[in-house]
């Protein structure tokens, strides 16, 4: 079954359109607050993290923070672990750019003109235009700031998306009625094939969110990849003993599928 991700400009209506859709579709809905809860249950430790940093652009030195890479890891492997179910609507969180290459994933863009977005933040919120306008922008600059630190891409790009839509125009009503009838469409492309490389997906983020959450590890230089057979692990470890407590929990966590470990020691 399809999946629908919704990147959105602030107040465009991704939360009412996306709503919306998973009730007529009977989808799950997926958005901050599904995460934080999936976060709560691997600790307060992370579910604080998340309410700082809900889809903020990292500062330099968190983007090459361990535990911010871990926090990514963890927000990345619920996406995937709600992908698998199919038959899901997911907000935000980057999750179009995760699941780029998911052929039953629906990625869908939602703008609207900036005045437009003003009157809706005076109007839903009681705010003054200023105010409103300071809250669009700085909302819509961290979350494209977290996009481009996270994936390396432009937030606002079209290419990396199937659908994009201005709910300046269209109405919430008219978009959800086209998204339902995409998504049923959509339906198709759920091959073996593509289960399968959603599936591949969904392992190679537990392992990554297993291993980079572990408290003894810290290498920098891990990369956790799938190359279509195996995981793949990948980087410059300091010991013995961390180039095996990463196999060791990549192994358990991968557990029955393969991995293939290419870590080696600093020389």
């Amino acid at each position: 079954m399809a999946i629908l991700s919704i990147s959105r400009e602030y107040r465009s209506g991704g939360r009412e359109i996306g709503r919306a859709v998973a009730r007529e579709m009977q989808y799950e809905f997926v958005d901050k607050d599904r995460i934080l809860l999936d976060l709560k249950a691997s600790g307060e430790k992370w579910r604080n993290l998340a309410e700082d940093l809900d889809e903020a652009q990292p500062t330099l030195w968190e983007k090459f923070d361990w535990e911010y890479r871990a926090f990514i890891a963890l927000i990345e492997c619920y996406i995937c672990d709600h992908a698998l179910k199919d038959r899901v609507v997911i907000i935000g969180r980057g999750s179009n750019f995760l699941l780029a290459d998911i052929p039953q994933a629906l990625k869908v863009r939602l703008t609207a003109p900036l005045e437009v977005r003003v009157e809706r933040v005076r109007r839903e919120n009681e705010r003054d235009r200023r105010t409103a306008l300071w809250l669009i922008e700085k909302t819509d600059r961290t979350r494209a700031g977290y996009i481009q630190s996270v994936y390396g891409k432009h937030w606002e790009d079209p290419k990396y998306y199937d659908r994009v839509f201005d709910t300046g125009i269209q109405s919430y009503e008219e978009v959800t009625g086209i998204l339902v009838e995409a998504l049923k469409d959509r339906d198709r492309e759920a091959t073996p094939e593509a289960r399968q490389r959603l599936k591949d997906l969904a392992l190679t983020a537990r392992v990554k969110s297993q291993v980079f959450t572990h408290p003894k590890i810290f290498v920098p230089t891990l990369e956790i990849g799938h190359d279509g057979r195996a995981v793949v692990l990948q980087g410059v470890v300091h010991s013995p003993r961390e180039y095996h407590l990463v196999e060791e929990i990549a192994r358990e966590a991968a557990d029955p599928h393969p991995i293939r470990n290419e870590l080696h020691y600093r020389v």
